[in-house]
This record gives C-alpha cells, structure tokens and sequence, in this order.
C-alpha cells in the first residue's frame, strides 16, 4: 500500500534495492568499513521484535536485509515503512521466502515518509529504526515524530552509524559529499540528538562505527 504520489521522492532506490543487499548485507564489506557484524544487527532486530506483542513500527524497512527472519518468526502486528516501493518489495519477497513462501498476515508493507507517519499518536509499541538516523540532518526532529507515535510504556530502538573508526570516517564523508548521508555525526553527537527527539535518557551502546540506541517511553500514570 502506499499514501505517497507516483513520483514521490525515494523512487531512485526501486532500483538499487539488489545492489543494495549484496554491499550492505555483506559482512565483509560490513567488517572492513564499519568494524561491526550484521549477526549484530539481526541480534537487535529481535530484541526489538521480542519487546512486546502489540504493533511494531518499522521506519525505514528498506529490504529487511537484517530483519526478515525475525519478521517471518513474529507473532505480533508489523507495519514495514519505506518511501521505495522497490525496496518494501524485495522486503515482502525476503520475508515470505523465510516464511516458508508466503507473506504472513501479520506483515503490512507502506510506502510512505517517516519524518510524516500517517499513523495516530500513541499507536506503536515498539519502533526500529535499522540505520536510518545518518542518513538525516534533522535527526532530533526525525525521533520526536517516532515518539510521538509511542504508546506510553513503548521502546525505540534505533541503529546508526557514527564517525568512529579512521576508515570508516572517511567513507561517511565520501557518501556524505555523494549526498547520500548527512554530515558525519559521531557517538555522542547523534546520541545528544535522539535524547533531544525522544525527551528523555536513552541507552547506547557501540560496534565499530554502528551506534545501538534503546529508550523506554514513560508508562501513564
């Protein structure tokens, strides 16, 4: 399903969505850059899917490369959000494929803007962002409209990678000026920014050049 025009803004990556699995589900390419595992990123994946039982945000799907097997395993709602349609499509086939061939029911794919989710207030229960917040200048701005969509006692949990290691550095800063990413932030610099979005402390943790981010909403009183 989509709420976007045909021409919205994320078309450019319907065609990279093979590409794109083959470099960044590497994990060589994943070792040598950014000195962290995808086994890593999976293992996140499922504590976020194993954080409750009521719906799961996924803001920024893209192909599900670390996160197919834990979707096709989930026994709660998940709604996989991506402004690429070719990319929500390569995540519908990776998933139904560990499915055993089929999409489960509990699997809802959208294209749509994740600084602009058509979703209520406080509907979510838990929101994964897999290496979305680099990618953003307005990283504050960007968790404040993932918070809002938090119910009270829900979890974000958010990957990014960050200015860390020498190598790594550098290529941010190539992708940055192949407008790719935003300027390179480091650890403590894209932590401030998501505390700032989110209102509130949050955990971090980091591999490599990959910051780990969890942060707990407040239950109603």
């Amino acid at each position: 399903m989509s709420v976007l025009s045909p021409d919205a803004e994320g078309a450019p990556y319907d065609s990279r969505a093979a590409a794109y699995d083959r470099v960044v589900g590497s994990a060589l390419y994943n070792r040598l850059l950014w000195g962290a595992s995808p086994e890593r990123y999976r293992a996140f994946a499922r504590r976020a899917v194993a954080a409750g039982n009521r719906p799961l945000l996924d803001a920024g799907a893209g192909s599900a490369v670390f996160t197919a097997g834990a979707y096709a395993e989930a026994d709660r709602p998940l709604l996989l959000v991506d402004r690429s349609l070719g990319m929500l499509e390569a995540a519908r086939n990776r998933i139904a494929d560990r499915a055993g061939g089929t999409l489960p029911n509990s699997v809802t794919l959208l294209q749509a803007d994740a600084n602009d989710l058509p979703l209520r207030d406080e509907s979510i229960e838990t929101v994964l962002s897999m290496g979305m917040l680099h990618l953003f200048d307005d990283v504050t701005g960007h968790v404040e409209e993932l918070g809002r969509v938090l119910a009270p006692g829900g979890r974000l949990f958010a990957m990014s990678l960050v200015a860390a290691q020498r190598l790594g550095r550098v290529y941010l800063w190539l992708l940055h000026r192949a407008g790719e990413v935003a300027a390179p932030r480091g650890f403590d610099g894209i932590r401030a920014a998501v505390e700032s979005g989110f209102g509130a402390a949050v955990d971090g943790a980091r591999e490599g050049c990959m910051a780990f981010f969890t942060a707990k909403v407040e239950d109603a009183e």
